[in-house]
C-alpha cells in the first residue's frame, strides 16, 4: 500500500507537467512525419504505412501509452519525364497517460515538394507543409481528491478540479526541409524543421505559456560495407523553450537474403537519449515489411530512488506498389 501510495503521488506530480512534455519515441525513424513533414513521399515504393506503438510504466503500472500511425504517398510521379513530384500523408498519434486520465490526440496533414538536384535522381530536395490538430480530453471520474467524498466513502457530488477545461483543442503548423541521397549503395539525410504543435492547455490558469516552436535537426545514413552489410546512423537534435534534447546511435544489418524485390535483413543496434537512457533494438526487414523492438534502460532520477520504470517499443511498416527505382532498400524506406 505504501508503494501505491508513492506511485500515486508521483502520477499526480507527472499529470501536472505532462502537458508541457514531448513526445519521445525510441525508434523515431521509423515514424518519418514524426521527424518531418517533408518525408511525405519519400522511399523507393509508391506508398507506405508506418507505426510506432510504446508503452510505459513505473513500478509495475502503467503509466503511458503512445501510438502512432501514418500513411503516405508519391502524388504525380508516374510519367517518366516528370522527375520533380509531390508527396502527401497523414499522421495520428495518440497518447494516453495514467491509464487514460489524461488522452491526446493529433491529427496531422502534411505535403511536400520534392525537387531533384541531379540528373540521376539520385539527390532531392524536399520542403514539407503539415497542419495538426491536436485535442486533449480528461477523464474526471478517474480524477478523484478527498472534497468528493462524505465521511462513509461515498461520492458526494461537490464539483473538484473545476480549473480543468473541457475538451481543450489547439490548431498548429509545421514546416521542414529535407535533402535525401539515395543511391544503389548510399541513403543520407539531413534535415531542418520548426514544429509549432503541442498538447492543448488543460486548464484555464492566467499563467499558461505559449510552447513556442520546436526547432529539430537531424540525420540518416546507410551504406553497404563488406558488400552485402550496412550500417546505420541516426542523430537528432531538438529544442523548445531552451529545453534540448540529443539522440544518437547505431544499427549494423546481417543480410538474411538478398534479391532485387526481395531484401531481407536483420538489424542490430542501440541508440542513447542524453541524461535519459540506453536503447538496445532489433529490426528485421523482410521485402516489403519491416519490425521493430526496443527497450529503454534509464538511468534517470526515478532509477535512482529506487522506483523501477521501463518502456518498451514496437514498430511495423509495410510498403505498397511497385519500386520506382533499382535504388539501396533500407530502414528509413
Amino acid at each position: 500500500m505504501k508503494l501505491k501510495a508513492h506511485i500515486s503521488f508521483l502520477f499526480l506530480i507527472v499529470f501536472f507537467k505532462a502537458n508541457a512534455q514531448e513526445i519521445v519515441l525510441s525508434q523515431p525513424f521509423a515514424a518519418a512525419q514524426f521527424l518531418t513533414p517533408a518525408s511525405v513521399g519519400n522511399g523507393v515504393f509508391d506508398q507506405r504505412i508506418q507505426s510506432n506503438f510504446r508503452s510505459q510504466s513505473i513500478g509495475g503500472f502503467n503509466f503511458a501509452k503512445t501510438i502512432v500511425v501514418g500513411w503516405d504517398r508519391k502524388y504525380n510521379r508516374s510519367a517518366l519525364e516528370q522527375s520533380n513530384y509531390i508527396g502527401i500523408g497523414g499522421q495520428v498519434i495518440s497518447e494516453q497517460l495514467m491509464n487514460g486520465l489524461l488522452n491526446t490526440n493529433h491529427i496531422t496533414v502534411n505535403s511536400a515538394y520534392h525537387l531533384f538536384l541531379d540528373g540521376d535522381d539520385y539527390s532531392n530536395l524536399a520542403l514539407g507543409l503539415g497542419i495538426t490538430y491536436s485535442q486533449t480530453t480528461l477523464d474526471r471520474s478517474k480524477l478523484r481528491f478527498g472534497d468528493m467524498y462524505d465521511l462513509l466513502g461515498n461520492l458526494s457530488g461537490y464539483p473538484t478540479a473545476e480549473v480543468f477545461l473541457s475538451n481543450p483543442s489547439r490548431f498548429s503548423a509545421n514546416t521542414g526541409f529535407l535533402f535525401t541521397r539515395h543511391s544503389n549503395d548510399t541513403y543520407l539525410q539531413l534535415s531542418a524543421n520548426g514544429f509549432f504543435f503541442a498538447k492543448p492547455d488543460i486548464t484555464n490558469s492566467p499563467y499558461n505559456e505559449s510552447p513556442g516552436m520546436r526547432s529539430t535537426l537531424f540525420m540518416n545514413l546507410e551504406k553497404y560495407f563488406n558488400v552485402d552489410y550496412t550500417y546505420l546512423i541516426h542523430g537528432a537534435f531538438s529544442n523548445r523553450n531552451k529545453e534540448s534534447s540529443y539522440v544518437v546511435g547505431g544499427s549494423v544489418s546481417l543480410p538474411i537474403k538478398y534479391e532485387f524485390e526481395h531484401d531481407r535483413r536483420l538489424y542490430l543496434g542501440c541508440y542513447y537519449r542524453f541524461n535519459n537512457a540506453i536503447v538496445p533494438s532489433v529490426n528485421i526487414m523482410m521485402d516489403s515489411y519491416i519490425f521493430g523492438i526496443s527497450y529503454d534502460i534509464y538511468n534517470n532520477d526515478l532509477t535512482a530512488a529506487g522506483i523501477r520504470s521501463n518502456s518498451f517499443e514496437l514498430t511495423f511498416s509495410k510498403s505498397f506498389g511497385k519500386r520506382k527505382q533499382e535504388l539501396m532498400r533500407t530502414l528509413f524506406d
